[in-house]
């Protein structure tokens, strides 16, 4: 009879430990599962990061070929609409530019009247835009708004891809603006695109660049990840957004953001929880069966050696815990759990405690006491982790600690809520994110500046032009704009190459940022050879002065030019200077005609001096 209870009772002790083993498996699998799923959304969130930059840098290198077009386009005003003296202008953009099929002068009446070069584009001689072309809307539209227009890709005569950027050109007639029909550039777009991806962060990337859903450019990697996610980043060229960068995953970029923590929470918390179920079923059962042996003394002896067998069972089971936390402290992350109500550090590894410069007594006694020492901001912190309880799921969030040392380290900490035995438990693992946060600081450098010089970029120029336009309009402060060009820069390249032409608009560039003296000054690469000085609250004798100690600077630099007009024998500069206060019938463009119109009356009077924008030209 007590033979068969005893059998009965170990039944529903294994069945109660069974129960148990399952619970605590779907624990272990939550916990695991969670931390996967935050892994994969910093891996996409850093991946589409990355994309977004990459879009804007291959949005800034066209604008940056675009506008040389658009400069072009302006000067027919300057040059009476004689169309003969672009020769020598569309010459060299051919020449720096390899991805120009052709540079063409389309008149009113939408006829082709002049080509540059030639020589392999005879097939466009004296062609007349149709109303069924494809492109003929984009004419209209851009003589209506007076903007360039991009079209779609087409199949070039030559072979390859092609696209035509649509420059609306206008000259001053007796009583109104004349229109005089458009500048059109003929892009190849494998040398395009082949242009703008080159040397750009891009390289270690596996992307494709499609226009309305078809590839245009498609550059996979031998890194590139298999699987069936992807980012995407509209890219717009010109007016056109029909332009998509999708960015698929590379191994390097998984390899960063993964980690071994979910296996390891796994394979230990399987572990610990066989070994927990092991212990606790010998447990109850040794204590049924010193129940039995109480009643039967002649089982004193075995109960004895079971009960000896059962402690060494501990010990064992003691010596696997220790090893499966030794294995989580040997973590690069540093884990740590938080109890909540009562709050508690409920558990923190080696990497918390030694990367911080404190031993595990020390950081423990300070997180309870004084965690702002540790993390600043750690209140506002933990009540934002404890809006996660609400909503029963997990976030990423981005904190500085700061060691014994008083240094601060950027640490990107990964949280998931838990719930157990009706208690809020925080499981949290911290990561040094200083590397990924320097790429996109570096990244949103790149964007505004030029590569060359090291100078602000046009985008920068727009940008800041614009928003300078709009401050000192509120301020009734003028605006003060200074156009630099390089005289004869063409010559001194044909004569001595292009490396000395780099070395030279390097030099330059330095020279112009010393000569700014005024805070909130700023000099950007306009484009080639041309520069732009933007300085804010200026009026038009201080721009002149500002010109003035740039030709002194320039001067200075003693660099010999080989076919120049300057009597010096030295390399030189023309500017033209503008001052305006921003008014509403006023836009930032007609800043910039004033000043390019004085640029090129200083060039017509002999170069290598300043000329300052009539306050009687019309805008």
């Amino acid at each position: 009879m007590l033979l068969s209870s005893a059998t009965h009772n170990a039944k529903k002790t294994f069945a109660l430990i069974i129960a148990l083993f399952a619970l605590l498996l779907i624990a272990v699998f939550y916990a695991w599962q969670a931390l996967l799923t935050a892994e994969q959304e910093q891996a996409r969130a850093r991946l589409q990061l990355e994309s977004n930059s990459l879009a804007k840098q291959i949005e800034s290198r066209f604008q940056q070929q675009a506008t040389t077009l658009v400069r072009m386009a302006q000067r027919w005003e300057f040059q009476h609409g004689k169309p003969d003296l672009w020769q020598s202008d569309a010459k060299r953009l051919l020449r720096d530019f390899e991805n120009f099929q052709a540079i063409e002068w389309l008149d009113a009446d939408y006829h082709m009247r002049w080509i540059e070069p030639l020589t392999g584009n005879e097939a466009a001689a004296n062609f007349a835009y149709p109303k069924a072309h494809p492109n003929y809307p984009l004419l209209v539209k851009a003589q209506a708004t007076g903007q360039p227009q991009l079209s779609n890709s087409f199949k070039l005569i030559q072979g390859g891809q092609g696209l035509v950027y649509y420059v609306p050109i206008y000259r001053d007639g007796e009583t109104k603006t004349q229109f005089d029909g458009f500048l059109l550039g003929i892009f190849r777009v494998e040398v395009l695109m082949a242009d703008l991806l080159r040397d750009l962060q891009a390289n270690r990337l596996s992307i494709e660049l499609k226009e309305l859903g078809q590839t245009l450019i498609n550059r996979p990697t031998t890194d590139q990840i298999a699987n069936s996610w992807r980012v995407t980043s509209p890219v717009m060229l010109g007016e056109n957004r029909n332009f998509v960068l999708v960015v698929h995953p590379t191994q390097h970029l998984m390899n960063n953001t993964s980690t071994r923590l979910p296996l390891i929470v796994m394979l230990s918390g399987t572990l610990t929880a066989l070994l927990l179920c092991c212990s606790l079923y010998l447990a109850l059962l040794g204590a049924r069966r010193n129940t039995i042996l109480r009643k039967t003394n002649h089982q004193l002896q075995a109960e004895v050696v079971r009960r000896q067998t059962i402690e060494q069972s501990l010990k064992r089971t003691q010596a696997r815990t220790k090893l499966i936390i030794d294995m989580t402290d040997h973590s690069h992350d540093a884990l740590f759990i938080i109890g909540l109500e009562p709050q508690e550090l409920v558990y923190l590894n080696r990497t918390c405690w030694q990367s911080l410069g404190y031993s595990e007594e020390e950081l423990r006694k300070l997180i309870s006491t004084a965690p702002q020492k540790i993390m600043p901001d750690a209140r506002t912190w933990i009540g934002a982790v404890k809006s996660l309880i609400n909503n029963q799921g997990n976030a990423i969030f981005q904190q500085h600690v700061v060691n014994r040392e008083g240094k601060s380290t950027p640490l990107e900490i990964s949280v998931r809520h838990l719930q157990r035995m009706g208690r809020d438990y925080l499981i949290c693992v911290g990561r040094n994110n200083s590397e990924q946060l320097d790429i996109a600081d570096r990244l949103k450098r790149l964007s505004n500046q030029d590569g060359l010089t090291g100078l602000y970029n046009r985008r920068y120029f727009d940008k800041t032009l614009q928003g300078e336009w709009r401050r000192l309009r509120r301020d009734k402060l003028a605006l003060g704009l200074l156009m630099l060009d390089v005289d004869h820069f063409k010559d001194f390249n044909d004569r001595l190459g292009h490396q000395a032409g780099d070395d030279a608009l390097q030099r330059l560039a330095r020279a112009l940022t010393g000569c700014l003296t005024r805070e909130g000054d700023s000099v950007c690469r306009y484009g080639g050879e041309e520069f732009a000085v933007i300085l804010p609250g200026a009026d038009l004798k201080q721009c002149l002065q500002a010109a003035e100690r740039i030709h002194e600077s320039v001067a200075s630099m003693g660099l010999p030019h080989p076919q120049t007009s300057n009597p010096s024998g030295l390399l030189s500069v023309s500017i033209g200077a503008a001052s305006k206060q921003p008014a509403p019938e006023w836009r930032p463009h007609d800043l910039i005609k004033l000043a390019d119109a004085a640029l090129y009356r200083a060039k017509e009077q002999g170069r290598n001096r300043t000329c300052s924008a009539d306050e009687n030209t019309a805008l």
